[in-house]
């Protein structure tokens, strides 16, 4: 009997304590008569719940997780004027203190309601998708990937978009070593116009610069594209490819530098251009190729993002071109066991990211870097006065083609913007025109300076770049080829 009343006795401590112990806990007579989701796009959610009993409501709260994050969730206090029949509501906000989540994101909520007689219950999750509601959204959707579109005959386009991401996730899949198991989202807008009013903040700096036509957002497995843009198909494979990154990650995912992350997003896009080989060009003919080890992550003007994202495909294809698919999948599962990039190559590859830098520069035929320590002291001593500037011009330091022609003192002039050529290369004008129909193609790929709270987009999709020195060399290029 006293075993038996032991038993008992820990059962209720753990209807106390344990998780999910509202559902022992005394309903009394509450009854929840309605409850429910609406979109307050672009500020975020809108939670509302009706419930009523015999004795006055005093609290009432909502529980909200994201779709795919079990265990991650929160709880928000819904306002109402106490009672014993009560309407409440509650916001969470999409950008503020909660943090920016994009369009497309599926949330779990539920309510809790107490009365003053002790009496609580807690309603059944319930799971609500995000929406723009400035649109009616219709599906295509394949196995775990569903595309959001709205519009009379944009079918077609939705389903180009579908397949887009389709064809990267079997190209990745064994690249990266996973078995995606939870749903995908894409929502694809009809212009950009439409669509940046879905994007996160970003200052008026980088705005004049970059065009998004694609962002990624990891941590609701969302990916925003703009469908009628002409670099669809790259630039969705490209993002949805920094989805599956994500996963292949896993907790490690802000470990993952963006050399590695953007090759890898290049290496899954199924309809690359030759702009960052062009890029990477420029890149070794100026001498602003940076370390792999400074790369965690892209910064500095629209030249040096461009650069970086070429340099990236490049060390990416060439890992895989010498080791093989299957290192890079067991890098991801190092790079999970020892969060550090450097270990994780080190275990794997046999080099660090300095080794790695090192055998990609003699591959593609320019001179390695000195050692980090080494490197390091040099920026010491190159912050000590200079000697006195002169004319003479950077050199090649590659066997890689450049243009022989280039203009004297283009490398100080990067930041100008001059008229752009009507060939398509990565330079455009700014984006300060919404006209899509006057905006030049550019390859697809995406700008790491843009982050938001929350989940992070990990990527801008394709770039229109303030690049005079790129569009020149360019615009050349073609002129050579033509007059030959």
């Amino acid at each position: 009997m006293k075993f038996l009343i032991l038993i008992m006795a820990l059962g209720l401590v753990a209807g106390v304590l344990l998780p999910g112990s509202t559902a022992l806990s005394d309903e009394g007579d509450i009854e929840v008569v309605a409850s429910g989701a609406e979109s307050q796009f672009p500020d975020g959610v809108k939670f509302t719940v009706t419930a009523s009993s015999p004795e006055e409501i005093d609290e009432i709260r909502v529980f909200i997780k994201k779709a795919d994050q079990a265990g991650i969730s929160t709880y928000r206090t819904v306002e109402f004027e106490p009672g014993t029949q009560v309407e409440g509501e509650s916001i969470l906000a999409s950008g503020g203190s909660s943090g920016f989540f994009p369009p497309g994101t599926r949330i779990q909520f539920s309510f809790e309601i107490r009365d003053k007689a002790g009496a609580v219950v807690r309603t059944p999750d319930q799971e609500y998708v995000y929406h723009d509601n400035r649109f009616e959204w219709l599906t295509v959707n394949s196995d775990l990937i569903t595309v959001y579109y709205y519009g009379e005959y944009v079918e077609e386009r939705a389903k180009t978009v579908l397949e887009a991401a389709e064809e990267a996730m079997i190209r990745m899949v064994p690249v990266l070593g996973i078995a995606p198991t939870e749903p995908l989202q894409i929502v694809s807008y009809n212009n950009y116009r439409h669509m940046s009013a879905a994007l996160p903040f970003r200052s008026q700096a980088v705005s004049e610069q970059l065009q998004t036509q694609g962002m990624a957002f990891s941590d609701e497995r969302v990916l925003l594209v703009h469908g009628f843009d002409a670099t669809v198909q790259g630039t969705t494979s490209h993002e949805f490819t920094h989805l599956l990154v994500a996963e292949a990650a896993g907790g490690a995912n802000g470990q993952v530098p963006a050399w590695l992350n953007e090759g890898l997003a290049e290496y899954g896009n199924i309809d690359p251009t030759d702009g960052y080989d062009a890029a990477l060009r420029y890149g070794i003919y100026t001498r602003r190729l940076r370390p792999l080890w400074y790369q965690d992550s892209f910064g500095g003007t629209p030249d040096d993002i461009i650069i970086a994202y070429g340099q990236g495909r490049s060390v990416v294809n060439f890992m895989i071109g010498k080791y093989g698919i299957e290192k890079m999948a067991e890098l991801f599962q190092s790079l999970r066991r020892t969060l550090n990039i450097d270990l994780a190559l080190q275990e794997i590859y046999g080099l660090d990211q300095y080794g790695l830098d090192t055998e990609w520069r003699l591959a593609i035929g320019i001179e390695p870097l000195p050692s980090p320590e080494e490197l390091e002291q040099q920026q010491l001593e190159a912050q000590e006065p200079a000697a006195p500037e002169t004319d003479q011009q950077a050199q090649p330091t590659s066997v890689l083609e450049v243009e022989s022609d280039a203009e004297e003192g283009t490398e100080t002039e990067a930041t100008e913007a001059p008229e752009p050529s009507p060939t398509p290369t990565p330079a455009a004008t700014p984006v300060s025109s919404l006209d899509d129909s006057a905006r030049p193609s550019s390859p697809g790929g995406c700008s790491s300076p843009v982050h938001a709270g929350g989940g992070a987009p990990t990527g801008v999709g394709s770039l229109l770049l303030l690049a005079a020195p790129l569009a020149l060399l360019s615009f050349r290029s073609s002129r050579k080829k033509q007059e030959d």
